[in-house]
């Protein structure tokens, strides 16, 4: 098991669930892959804004609890593995109050929203 706020090791899961991506082809083929990327995408961004928004105030917690939730959830849909499980490891330490593991958290969770968003943007454009 990981220490709370350590990022994933590389030996970790992939940045996007290969699986993942051929479940949504079989439910509803390339059209829905693309769009379920499209929206994963736009709510990352609106999340990850959620999520900076709580931790800079005083008692955000519960916004950042609240915008890791859903992005993990997401971010498992599409197979965004590593973004899903440091979502949950932020939803779990501002459980806790940890203020300061959560920002810790939170870097690790760019740079995994990154990496993830580099390889759906590829699945995607793969699509068309």
């Amino acid at each position: 098991m990981e220490a709370q706020g350590s990022a994933p090791s590389s030996g970790a899961a992939p940045a996007v669930d290969p699986a993942a991506v051929v479940r949504l082809q079989r439910l509803g083929g390339d059209k829905l892959v693309r769009q379920m990327i499209r929206l994963y995408l736009e709510n990352a961004v609106t999340r990850l804004a959620q999520i900076d928004g709580g931790l800079s105030a005083e008692s955000g917690l519960d916004e950042v609890r609240r915008g890791a939730h859903s992005l993990k959830s997401s971010a498992a849909n599409v197979g965004a593995l590593r973004v899903s499980a440091t979502a949950a490891q932020l939803e779990e330490v501002t459980e806790s109050g940890d203020r300061e593991t959560a920002q810790r958290l939170r870097a690790t969770l760019w740079r995994n929203l990154e990496e993830a968003r580099e390889k759906l943007e590829g699945i995607a454009e793969g699509l068309a």
